[in-house]
């Protein structure tokens, strides 16, 4: 939390809110989520700037002032809420602006915050090396198939690589291979031409119904919404489309949860998915 789809909801619900608007005061309420590259107080430097203009970058979300930005990679379990009263314990940099306060809180410290000047976003880790923008018009199916086309990593791995595609986070990797037909660790190098070009249908599909469906539950900003996933964190429950129990792997580090009788292993593994139960082995 958040992945494209809740960051594409977050911007399109801030935008309207924020835009124009000029800050009053930067409350920093725990530091170890901030990266200050101005040399200044932000409190100070940003005082009295309106917000110009917002903008998604694969996982960051960059708030674009005169001269500077504030560009914010919430990560895992970073969220965002517009209550002027929120003060829950994980509440990590309170932006109070003319009209609403934008908080950011993450229960795990692991998102960034970060301060700086115009024309050094480079300054921020994997800001300028993130690969094809799933909702752009560059990610077509010539530009996935050109992407994908060396590629000898296990299809998950290649979906999380944001070197090549931007982005998709643990869930939705794991909702579009679903929806795709494929196991989780199979090598791309062994997809036929009609699988890759399924996938790529099957990630579009995804993350466009994601966002509607998102868009249309409007819960709280700060409020994870993944009632709708189809594998994602439902171990042992049956599979929606053959009622098969759903199974988690580990691929590279990162849990995958996937249908063992849809999206059947290629080849010979170490582990018998269809017959055997497994949530630790790594491969």
């Amino acid at each position: 939390m958040p992945e494209l789809p809740d960051l594409a909801i977050l911007r399109d619900r801030l935008s309207p809110e924020l835009l124009g608007q000029k800050i009053r005061s930067i409350e920093i309420v725990d530091p170890i989520v901030v990266r200050n590259l101005i040399g200044a107080t932000p409190d100070e430097v940003y005082k009295e700037l309106p917000l110009l203009s917002l903008e998604r970058r694969g996982p960051f979300l960059n708030f674009i002032f005169e001269k500077m930005n504030i560009v914010i990679h919430p990560m895992l379990s970073g969220r965002f809420s517009l209550d002027p009263k929120y003060k829950k314990k994980d509440l990590c940099v309170r932006i109070v602006t003319e009209g609403p306060v934008l908080n950011y809180a993450d229960d795990t410290r692991m998102g960034k915050v970060y301060f700086l000047n115009e024309g050094e976003l480079g300054r921020i880790p994997k800001y300028e090396e993130q690969g094809i923008d799933l909702l752009s018009e560059e990610f077509t199916l010539a530009a996935f198939l050109k992407t994908i086309e060396k590629s000898r990593q296990q299809i998950r791995a290649f979906l999380m690589d944001q070197s090549k595609l931007s982005v998709l986070g643990n869930a939705y990797a794991d909702e579009a291979l679903f929806a795709a037909k494929l196991h989780p660790k199979t090598p791309c190098n062994r997809l036929s031409l009609g699988e890759k070009t399924f996938l790529y249908e099957s990630i579009k599909k995804v993350i466009a119904d994601s966002i509607e469906y998102i868009r249309a539950k409007n819960a709280p900003l700060d409020v994870k919404v993944r009632d709708h996933v189809k594998v994602r964190n439902r171990k042992n429950e049956p599979c929606p489309v053959c009622g098969t129990t759903i199974r988690r792997a580990n691929v590279l580090g990162y849990d995958s949860f996937f249908c063992p009788v849809c999206q059947p292993a290629k080849g010979e593994q170490f582990i018998p998915w269809g017959t055997q139960d497994n949530s630790t082995q790594v491969n």
